[in-house]
């Protein structure tokens, strides 16, 4: 069976993971679709090339100088956004999408 969704999971997997962790791992494939790791100030993230902190997403979108950059990225981050509810129920209430 195919592993499509981040952290490697299948579907089955992939519902069975609580939301929290579902959020962080949906983070971190954006940051790595993007290529944040390139420039990110933790060098952790440069030798792995790999992100590790789910929040750098939201720190670059919040420095970008106007609101449609901020849409734009938002756009190409849609699909993952979409991830987040297959099979969630609780523990979503509060938490900021992508």
């Amino acid at each position: 069976m195919r592993k499509r969704y981040p952290g490697g999971m299948t579907l089955t997997q992939w519902r069975r993971t609580p939301f929290r962790v579902k959020h962080r791992l949906v983070g971190i494939a954006i940051n790595n679709h993007f290529g944040y790791w390139r420039d990110c100030r933790d060098a952790r993230c440069r030798r792995a090339r790999s992100c590790r902190d789910h929040e750098c997403y939201w720190r670059r979108l919040a420095a970008l100088p106007s609101f449609d950059d901020q849409m734009r990225v938002r756009k190409k981050a849609g699909p993952w956004k979409e991830l987040l509810w297959i099979g969630s129920a609780l523990g979503s209430e509060g938490r900021m999408q992508y």
